[in-house]
């Protein structure tokens, strides 16, 4: 199991670098080469880039349009888009399968290639405008190393940060891991070292010995791990919650270091075999440690106290929007709880099986009693695995939560899109519109929909003054103030107005904030100071988005965006809380590994405690004793455990919820990842527990015991 996991750590980040060369050469392959208009001879296309939201996530949108038949198309398309269509990759179909995203650029008669793509799960579309182009980029051909970065690559993670967390969360345990595996007791492998020991044998035999004993079962977790690439790189595998596909092509030229990475693993763990073992005495006893009783009983009460500060501090320092405030007490408390909670779970561990003991004791039941007291003589070995999942279930809570923080402008623009719910649509980039083409746009709009448009100009003091104007219906429907005749304007302010809808709407209006704000009645027109239009349902209605983007694409000029006021927050707020699931996900992967190491450690110990239950188990004929007390000992452990770690993450995470951090609810979904690996876990090394003592029990005789 160890080298399993170092090998596919090791091969993680080769998937990493493979990754991240891939993407930058499918970038430069695809980045046009612009030439000034002055050559306009010369080039093929006209280009211009845009972007979109669909399912909350931002995508570019690319024009393009060819300047003869010749010209060949960007990477990725097998041939132009018929004018009027468009071109659209998987990743944009899947997500806005909805959204009727195939129809909304123009129907889609050509399908983005993976080769065009940074990777299969890109969302990326080309549109051939059914009009010649009036603007964009010239260019002559496509391959630009240092040409414009467009599509995924644009909030992409730097591969550093995978490096880092690849290590911290899979790498480090494995190795832990290693040495576990390397360290844990076996009563057959003492009794060969002191017999080596006894009959004199050099350190080299001894080392033949022990490489001996490891090579085959390295050599099977190798070959798991062979077994394991060769489906991962033959495979493009959809990862959940982070909307992405690891493209498995970008790997072929890196298999050699990819399948390289099981020998290394068998390497380091063979290494790890000879250099970190513990040696016996004659006597076959390997050294134990000691416990400091004094840092216990100190945990044991300072613990709780640190939890209490890291859950209450904040409150009474009344940090609502000072995030220093918060942190003092917050990081003091929780620093020190986790500082202290392995020496207080060892005391708390001992104190339960001396609870346990004495239930069995006073209730007459064996298994409870031999429990209880096995838990009283190796605390440690249970206080690991319960700290170690305690630990990392409470830290991994802790990270997500904190990655999920949202700033007060993010607050406000999730507050205002929950409380316009859908009602509004905000219409940008639509300056260089005629008035046929914006009047064509209004009137395709469906009738119970009203339009406000929003100007702007500049005074001679250098402010930016915010005007809003509509019909007399459109005004009332939006809950702004209505004056009394054309061309009258009201001067008015967010303050001012009654309506929740018409602050939100003169809110999203006052683009510069500048306080006051001209509301206007009157038809919409053209000018070169019109800013947005604001597309406004009937009480109780919404605006369908996919609707108003159609009706854009046909009808107005390239570079339109039709978005819900605050998207320019919640659309960033969206890609970096999709990105943050690479933590949870690799904590899983940590969880899974450290549990089991500590679990090996544990299991350990218990077999020698077994070898002093198989008299009993024999002579009484009761096989069952030994599988009721396994699954106490074990079970029990891995459900406290899981019990305390979810109080811990609760208890650290809730303060978090409030001003300053506004963190997005619990991580509830990561938490019941934990439960769900975990108790897999618990009850696969129950079994496995189980089975080896009472196999171990059954080769017991009665020998001068």
């Amino acid at each position: 199991m160890a080298t399993l996991a170092l090998a596919l750590s090791f091969a993680a980040c080769v998937v990493v670098s493979a990754t991240y060369s891939g993407r930058e050469a499918a970038q430069a392959a695809r980045s046009p080469v612009t030439v000034p208009e002055q050559q306009a001879g010369k080039a093929i296309a006209r280009w211009m880039e845009s972007a979109d939201i669909v399912a909350g996530r931002q995508y570019s949108v690319i024009y393009i349009q060819p300047l003869s038949k010749d010209s060949p198309p960007p990477p990725g398309l097998r041939r132009w888009p018929a004018p009027g269509h468009s071109a659209v990759s998987y990743g944009a179909e899947l997500a806005g399968q909805h959204e009727s995203i195939t129809s909304r650029y123009g129907e889609m008669d050509v399908r983005l290639e993976p080769e065009g793509l940074a990777s299969i799960s890109e969302p990326l579309i080309y549109v051939h405008p059914a009009k010649p182009m009036k603007e964009g980029l010239y260019v002559s051909e496509w391959g630009n190393p240092e040409g414009t970065v467009f599509g995924e690559p644009l909030n992409i993670q730097p591969a550093t940060g995978f490096y880092v967390l690849i290590t911290a969360t899979c790498l480090v345990p494995a190795l832990a891991l290693t040495v576990i595996a390397c360290r844990t007791g076996s009563a057959k492998r003492d009794r060969r070292q002191s017999i080596l020991h006894a009959m004199g044998a050099s350190r080299r035999h001894r080392l033949l010995v022990d490489l001996g004993e490891t090579v085959p079962p390295v050599l099977v977790g190798a070959a798991l791990a062979i077994l394991v690439m060769y489906v991962w790189q033959g495979t493009n595998w959809n990862l959940p919650k982070v909307n992405y596909i690891v493209t498995v092509d970008y790997l072929k030229p890196h298999l050699l270091p990819f399948f390289a990475s099981a020998g290394l693993a068998a390497l380091v763990v063979l290494t790890a075999a000879v250099t970190v073992q513990p040696r016996t005495s004659s006597s076959g006893v390997r050294p134990r440690g000691h416990q400091g009783r004094a840092l216990v009983r100190t945990a044991r009460w300072l613990c709780p106290v640190a939890f209490a500060i890291a859950f209450f501090g904040p409150g009474l320092f009344t940090a609502q929007d000072n995030e220093m405030l918060f942190l003092l007490p917050y990081a003091a408390g929780s620093l020190t709880a986790l500082l202290l909670l392995p020496a207080a779970l060892s005391a708390l561990t001992t104190q339960f099986g001396r609870l346990i003991g004495w239930w069995g004791r006073r209730a007459g039941h064996p298994v409870a009693l031999l429990a209880g007291r096995w838990v009283v003589a190796s605390p440690a070995a249970v206080a690991r695995v319960v700290t170690s999942i305690v630990l990392l279930i409470g830290l991994s809570a802790q990270l997500y939560t904190w990655n999920n923080r949202t700033t007060e402008s993010d607050a406000k623009a999730l507050a205002t899109q929950r409380m316009l719910d859908s009602s509004v649509m905000v219409v940008d980039g639509i300056d260089r519109n005629s008035p046929q083409q914006l009047q064509s746009f209004i009137t395709a709009l469906p009738g119970d929909q009203k339009v406000l448009a929003v100007y702007t100009s500049d005074s001679p003091e250098m402010r930016t003054h915010t005007r809003v104007l509509g019909s007399d219906a459109a005004l009332r429907q939006a809950g702004l103030p209505v004056p009394s005749k054309d061309r009258q304007v009201l001067t008015t302010s967010v303050q001012k107005v009654d309506s929740d809808r018409g602050r939100a709407l003169l809110q999203t209006a006052d683009v510069m904030a500048a306080g006051a704000v001209a509301v206007e009645r009157g038809a919409v027109h053209a000018t070169e100071n019109l800013h947005t239009l604001q597309v406004i349902a009937s009480r109780g209605h919404k605006v369908d988005e996919a609707t108003v983007k159609h009706l854009a694409n046909q009808t107005l000029m390239p570079g339109w965006h039709v978005t819900v006021p605050g998207d320019e927050w919640t659309a960033t707020l969206a890609t970096y809380r999709e990105h943050n699931w690479w933590l949870p996900m690799f904590a899983m992967a940590t969880l899974a590994i450290l549990a089991f190491a500590t679990c090996l450690a544990n299991m350990a110990e218990f077999l020698r405690f077994s070898k002093s239950l198989a008299p009993i188990v024999v002579m009484a004929g009761n096989r069952r004793l030994f599988a009721w007390t396994t699954l106490l000992v074990f079970l029990g452990t891995f459900f406290c455990a899981t019990l305390v770690g979810v109080c811990a993450a609760v208890a650290l995470t809730l303060p978090m919820q409030g001003p300053p951090i506004r963190a997005e609810g619990l991580p509830v979904t990561l938490i019941g990842w934990s439960l769900t690996v975990v108790m897999t876990l618990a009850l696969v090394m129950t079994t496995w527990a189980a089975r080896v003592a009472l196999k171990e029990a059954g080769r017991w005789r009665p020998v001068s015991d």
